[in-house]
């Protein structure tokens, strides 16, 4: 398999000049790395921009500024309406200020913020990755491919995992625009641990075609290629605001699987239905709910993946408060696990989720 290349961070210049960074500077004061009481002089993408007015009736500004570690909230205090009128959400901009916490989440708190002219962004630098080795995901992939003894379902997978071309935009693809796997590479480590804990529950039951809950795990999400863009934000294509990425998977399945000659067409319909039913129930935006016990499995695993990260998303923002506040994906106060910073090199960091 060819290899994926992130790439590295190069550090996007200053608005007017590279002079602008002091001499002897680092490359980038990333997000993960921020320590209170750093001043900065950096570049970051405007992933939101919210002006409120304080409860003295004085404007400020919110802002969820990244980069490709993460996420970290910025808020400015003074000129506001003419900061604002400056730069809008989707911009690269040069922000000084300093670092500091509240609420036990680091903050950046921004004296001057200046939008930076596109020719001068390296868009490398502003899109979060996986923080997983990328190889290993890969050959864990490989290794979920070839464990598929099914002839034709092999020969899907196959379709579609073997072509170089759709193999690196699978590899690259985020999972989500928010909430879950949001960053380069989320896909792949989204579907290895579907595929991982589809595993898992068919050596648990019996009467489970695990052939067919792999070969679903590992394309229940397909349709993601299509649906989400990403250039210095993740965002939805027009195909993916038309028609969603179950309905583009059921459309990509079904072309591949007619491109192969002999296919069965019960093993196709076995397929599509865990794909058109993976999300559960039709309020949750699934056009049929499970009928198998293949697409009932790939639902609840699917949907355990995609909460317990984002959980664990969440509570990475409160590395020093015991609980969160309750403006989050769950929409209720979470309990910040010890073990979680025993394993934040495997969590993009996220930012404070007031």
């Amino acid at each position: 398999m060819a290899q994926l290349d992130f790439g590295q961070s190069h550090g996007a210049g200053a608005p007017n000049s590279a002079n602008d960074k002091p001499d002897g500077a680092p490359d980038r004061h990333g997000t993960a790395g921020l320590q209170v009481g750093l001043r900065l002089k950096e570049t970051y993408l405007v992933n939101a921009k919210d002006l409120r007015t304080a409860k003295n009736g004085k404007p400020y500004m919110r802002l969820k500024l990244a980069d490709r570690d993460g996420q970290v909230v910025c808020m400015v205090w003074d000129d506001v309406e003419s900061l604002a009128s400056g730069f809008e959400g989707g911009d690269v901009v040069w922000v000084e200020g300093r670092v500091t916490e509240f609420d036990g989440q680091i903050q950046i708190e921004a004296a001057q913020i200046r939008r930076v002219e596109d020719h001068l962004i390296d868009p490398s630098d502003f899109l979060p990755r996986t923080y997983r080795d990328v190889d290993e995901l890969r050959g864990f992939l490989a290794f979920h491919i070839e464990s598929v003894y099914d002839s034709d379902l092999r020969r899907l997978l196959d379709a579609f995992f073997g072509d170089p071309e759709f193999l690196e935009r699978f590899v690259t693809a985020p999972a989500a625009k928010q909430n879950h796997h949001a960053y380069l590479g989320g896909l792949l480590e989204h579907t290895v641990s579907v595929a991982a804990l589809s595993d898992h529950i068919a050596q648990q039951y019996s009467r489970i075609n695990r052939d067919l809950l792999i070969t679903a795990g590992l394309l229940h999400d397909i349709g993601k290629v299509e649906e989400l863009t990403y250039g210095t934000t993740i965002d939805f294509s027009s195909a993916g605001r038309f028609l969603g990425h179950t309905v583009l998977g059921l459309n990509m399945v079904a072309e591949r699987a007619r491109g192969l000659e002999g296919f069965p067409e019960d093993k196709l319909h076995l397929v599509l239905h865990c794909l058109a039913s993976h999300h559960g129930e039709l309020e949750w935006g699934s056009p049929k709910r499970p009928k198998t016990i293949e697409a009932l499995i790939l639902h609840h695993v699917d949907n355990l993946d995609a909460k317990v990260k984002g959980f664990l998303e969440i509570v990475e923002g409160s590395r020093t408060a015991p609980w969160t506040d309750l403006r989050n994906l769950f929409r209720r106060p979470l309990h910040v696990p010890q073990a979680a910073h025993q394993e934040e090199d495997f969590l993009p960091p996220q930012e404070d989720p007031r």
